[in-house]
């Protein structure tokens, strides 16, 4: 059973306001510290990243984002193969914001006679509900999104022998939900500082049993070889190595021109998705799953520090 998630769901489940964020950051730097890390906060362009270990001289940095995003009214999937499918899946919610704007319009229209006004409340309706996107109540489950790479990390920190300890490193970045702030704010602070190491980042690891493992554009040899010994089929979990060249998955790997991602998914009619994502029904996170991660971290830290 997993020494984390349920802690994580019961008390830390939902990380946007600044008490939020800071009751979750004593709980990572307490179990940071117990696992042997070293933990700092490093607070740059409003986003409060946390490192546990050294990532200089590290040889594998894992990362995941800890924020959390605003319930969304519609079922929200993801397609890492395709945009296409992924926008598709998401039109009925444009479809809504469209319809419920030039219903405001029309109205607004009726009792004015006003074209000024007719277009003022179309554009105050639309930008009002697109802002509650970002900034509106908070998704109360977030098992998934991203909990479950949260989890990972914590579960990768005691798992890894005290010989391999300081061959890793740990990143939980802050704001992946408002653009990937967090993680291009270190970026840009450190520049270089992932060149040869490998950067595997966990968003949305808990929800299916295909695990999408996404090498960067133009990755060299020696990192796919790292990721493929790591990553494979194991007690009903099935590793899908692929290109971010040909799979997109927008989380903070895409950051760094060295960064690579796993992401659980569910397989359908229409391939590879992520389910559930930014609604009330994130509420899976398997731990067979976590299991699965942490081994397969544990192989990764090992292949790359006997190279």
């Amino acid at each position: 059973m997993s020494d984390f998630l349920p802690v994580l769901l019961e008390k830390y489940q939902v990380r946007r306001s600044k008490k939020q964020k800071d009751d979750f950051i004593a709980y990572a730097q307490a179990v940071s510290h117990s696992a042997g890390y070293p933990f700092r906060e490093e607070a740059n362009n409003k986003s409060r990243n946390l490192i546990a270990g050294d990532v200089e001289n590290a040889k594998v940095i894992f990362t995941a984002h800890y924020d959390t995003c605003a319930e969304m009214p519609l079922p929200n999937l993801i397609y890492p193969e395709s945009r296409v499918k992924t926008l598709l899946v998401q039109m009925p919610l444009v479809l809504m914001m469209v319809a419920l704007s030039f219903g405001a319009a029309f109205l607004v229209g009726k009792l004015s006679g006003g074209r000024v006004e007719t277009l003022i409340a179309w554009y105050v309706v639309y930008l009002g509900l697109f802002a509650l996107i970002y900034f509106g109540p908070s998704n109360p489950h977030t098992a998934n999104d991203n909990t479950s790479g949260v989890a990972a990390l914590m579960e990768i920190m005691n798992a890894l022998p005290d010989e391999m300890k300081h061959d890793a490193a740990f990143i939980f970045f802050d704001q992946e939900e408002m653009g990937k702030v967090g993680s291009k704010a270190y970026a840009k602070a450190h520049p270089g500082i992932t060149e040869g190491k490998v950067l595997l980042n966990l968003d949305c690891v808990g929800d299916g049993d295909d695990f999408l493992i996404i090498a960067p554009k133009n990755a060299d040899e020696k990192l796919l070889e790292a990721l493929k010994a790591a990553f494979q089929d194991k007690n009903g979990k099935r590793a899908v190595h692929c290109s971010a060249e040909k799979v997109s998955y927008n989380s903070d790997q895409k950051s760094f021109s060295n960064g690579a991602a796993a992401a659980a998914c569910r397989k359908g009619r229409w391939g590879y998705h992520v389910p559930r994502i930014h609604t009330r029904r994130d509420v899976i996170c398997e731990e067979s799953n976590l299991n699965y991660v942490t081994a397969c971290a544990v192989k990764l830290t090992d292949y790359v520090s006997n190279q």
